[in-house]
């Protein structure tokens, strides 16, 4: 089943702390999320998180804070970090 991905705060303000080059793969990523017909959004290392989301996924080096809604079928995108730039 397949999932609708949106920003929180628009794509611009959520991939604003990494290059270009990630943003790309990590949305790349988010529709292969989205997309997939055997998996659901939480089994591609979502897990919970207390603060602006309810959870994240962990993605190699890079957080992608999101909350997923099942009921509608929805991501939504929080913002994008570096992992060494999340713990400071």
């Amino acid at each position: 089943m397949a999932y609708n991905i949106s920003f929180r705060n628009g794509i611009e303000a959520a991939f604003e702390t990494v290059d270009s080059q990630a943003a790309e793969k990590i949305a790349k990523k988010l529709e292969r999320v989205a997309n997939d017909e055997w998996r659901t959004p939480g089994d591609w290392g979502y897990t919970n998180w207390t603060g602006q989301a309810n959870g994240k996924f962990n993605w190699g080096s890079y957080r992608v804070f999101a909350d997923i809604d099942s009921d509608n079928n929805e991501i939504v995108v929080y913002e994008a970090r570096h992992r060494e730039n999340l713990y400071r």
